[in-house]
């Protein structure tokens, strides 16, 4: 028996004003500094009703860690909020769920959010996402990575219960998203897409939603990173970024995020640029298991695009909008890379990914997965 779950899609032109329908009364809004600095975050502000009170938490870094988890939740906890709002990218997003678990039960431990465990969430709040990126997915699914700073890992934990009620994609808040996130960000979003369509656990939604996902995607992405693209370019790669979200979350993730997760907790490079740097190489290795699936979607690319193999489809793409195609373009050094190349394959290996990636790897491969992916 499968589910299907999906929360609330609140989508188009002037969607922020949906806040001011569902009696809001006290929003605590979870963000990091430099939006909470920006006019974004002023914009769900403006948005909420107009009695409404609300208080703006901003002590996250990129990858927020527990530390900043349990500082925040002490305010969360004093303000009393009956919704709790992630307002930003993946990272704040995720922060917003692991923050509404925690303030729902006070007595939950970070790591008891888990699919195995019933939480009895919303209780006291509901939750809300709304993303200024278009990629992470976070906003459809119910999956939060958190950082574990010492150990230089990121670790996935999941509930049904953290899955947004409503997810706010209106294409306001990510009209002015700079080249760099724009890229790196969709590239997350074609790498949910794709893996989400080999995962061990496809399942005819997860296919649909990835394969429209890639296109329209696909079909704006180019205009929408060099600056030529206007308001509906950006309102369909962010729709696309959320149906590739809702197809992963449905679904699951492969090798490609399994390495990219490592890559990124030791290299703190963007999410998006991480999954993106192994993606070719891994459809390269997965093609032994899923080659008919891979052409399928090779077929979607634009004819620009559109190689023989999807591997070479993707570093056509890619070398466009500028994701790098290497670890050596990434900037990471050979020594450096050598020096943690055991910490990373452990990591991958240790990753949920691995266990759905459509080609059963071994600690070797991944090994030798790494080492294609340097770029000599």
């Amino acid at each position: 028996m499968w589910y299907f779950r999906s929360p609330q899609i609140v989508y188009g032109p002037d969607s922020l004003s949906f806040l001011q329908t569902i009696g809001i009364s006290r929003a605590a809004i979870i963000t990091d500094s430099t939006l909470a600095a920006s006019g974004i975050v002023q914009k769900v502000i403006q948005s909420l009703p107009e009695n409404a009170s609300s208080k703006v938490f901003s002590g996250f870094s990129p990858e927020p860690d527990f530390l900043q988890i349990k500082s925040n939740l002490e305010g969360v906890n004093a303000f009393r909020p009956d919704w709790i709002i992630g307002v930003g990218g993946g990272s704040s997003m995720d922060a917003a769920k692991i923050i509404f678990a925690m303030y729902e039960k006070p007595d939950l431990q970070v790591y008891d959010i888990t699919p195995l465990s019933p939480l009895g969430l919303r209780k006291k709040s509901r939750l809300i996402a709304v993303p200024t990126t278009s990629g992470t997915g976070s906003e459809c699914s119910w999956a939060a990575v958190i950082s574990e700073r010492e150990e230089k890992r990121k670790n996935e934990l999941a509930s049904p219960e953290i899955l947004p009620d409503y997810a706010i994609l209106d294409p306001e808040m990510v009209i002015n998203l700079p080249r760099q996130q724009t890229v790196s960000t969709s590239v997350d979003a074609i790498t949910h897409a794709i893996e989400s369509y080999t995962s061990s656990w496809n399942n005819p939604y997860s296919d649909a939603l990835s394969e429209k996902a890639l296109e329209l995607i696909l079909g704006s992405l180019v205009q929408v990173v060099e600056g030529n693209g206007d308001i509906e370019s950006r309102d369909r790669v962010h729709i696309g970024a959320s149906m590739a979200g809702l197809s992963f979350s449905n679904s699951q993730i492969g090798m490609a995020h399994a390495l990219g997760h490592a890559f990124g907790a030791i290299f703190k490079k963007p999410h998006g640029t991480s999954v993106g740097l192994f993606l070719p190489e891994v459809v390269a290795l997965n093609s032994r298991a899923s080659r008919e699936r891979y052409d399928r979607l090779n077929r979607i690319f634009p004819d620009s695009f559109r190689e023989g193999n999807l591997q070479s489809s993707l570093k056509k793409l890619f070398a466009r909008i500028g994701q790098p195609l290497t670890v050596k373009e990434a900037g990471i050094g050979r020594k450096e890379m050598e020096s943690n190349r055991d910490a990373l394959v452990s990591l991958a290996m240790e990753s949920t990914g691995m266990l759905t990636n459509p080609y059963e790897a071994g600690t070797d491969e991944v090994r030798e997965t790494l080492e294609r992916c340097y770029g000599y």
